[in-house]
């Protein structure tokens, strides 16, 4: 009974504000609502759209453009920096402390905080750039450059998590394949791709499926506040197209089924991971 009133307050929270508006999204999936007037419902009329619509093959493409881009780099840079904070060394204390920085900020202040450096006329990029000669380039607005600027933001945040899960999948290597490999003449790197990357990686395998989640869901934050999934669509992932289609076009129906088609994406993946890291550790 303790156990159970301990629990109840976390099961209603995740009840009411997961699990309800999941069932009421697959629901809405299948109709046609403007908010305003009552629910119609059109059966796969959504998905079909859904299939025909270049906006959401332009925007899948994007989507997967945020976890190519973001997802390897994360996964080496959180590894080598958990490598480095769980060794003694001069100023490792001092960064122990700065790298959950990104934590303490929330996304849309992180994202104010990046823009303000993307800026072309008053960031401190922009005045490097300048002080080294050279013209400022306004990330933002470039369709080349937008979608990598948001990916280094958000790699920047997710570092954090990343690191955490590394330290404690270090913290289980045994110390004693290390003094083997040091009487064999191995040597750090050797040690470091060898024994310590082979070793952490089930951790690998469930960091991979959180940033790749994390790539696709929250894009959305990212883009609508520095680029609003702009220039001409560069950074509109499936989640911000989503948002747009439910509160720009009031059509909540085709919204639900991009919702839903984004969920799956994200189900496969972490069905795909679990099957990788169920065989990693046999």
């Amino acid at each position: 009974m303790a156990a159970w009133g301990m629990l109840t307050p976390a099961i209603v929270m995740f009840t009411v504000f997961v699990i309800v508006p999941a069932v009421v999204g697959i629901a809405l999936s299948f109709m046609e609502w403007d908010f305003f007037n009552p629910p119609t419902f059109v059966g796969f009329d959504n998905y079909s759209r859904l299939i025909t619509d270049p906006d959401m093959w332009q925007a899948l493409g994007v989507t997967i453009q945020y976890v190519f881009l973001g997802v390897i780099p994360t996964i080496l840079l959180g590894f080598m920096l958990a490598v480095l904070i769980n060794v003694n060394m001069p100023g490792v204390p001092v960064l122990r402390v700065l790298y959950f920085v990104p934590v303490v900020l929330s996304v849309a202040v992180s994202a104010v905080l990046w823009s303000f450096m993307y800026d072309p006329r008053q960031g401190p990029i922009a005045a490097l750039l300048r002080l080294l000669g050279l013209p400022p380039v306004d990330f933002l607005n470039s369709e080349v450059l937008a979608l990598p600027s948001l990916v280094l933001m958000m790699i920047w945040l997710a570092l954090p998590i990343v690191i955490i899960f590394y330290l404690a999948g270090l913290q289980r290597v045994p110390e004693d394949i290390y003094s083997a490999a040091a009487l064999d003449g191995a040597g750090p790197w050797r040690m470091l791709w060898s024994m310590t990357w082979p070793n952490v990686m089930p951790t690998t395998y469930v960091v991979v499926v959180l940033q790749v989640i994390n790539f696709v869901a929250n894009s959305l934050d990212v883009s609508l506040i520095m680029t609003g999934g702009g220039p001409l669509g560069a950074t509109r992932s499936l989640a911000l197209l989503a948002y747009e289609q439910a509160f720009s076009f009031q059509d909540v129906g085709y919204a639900s089924a991009l919702s839903i088609f984004q969920l799956l994406l994200i189900v496969g993946i972490v069905a795909l991971g679990r099957v990788l890291g169920s065989r990693s550790t046999r």
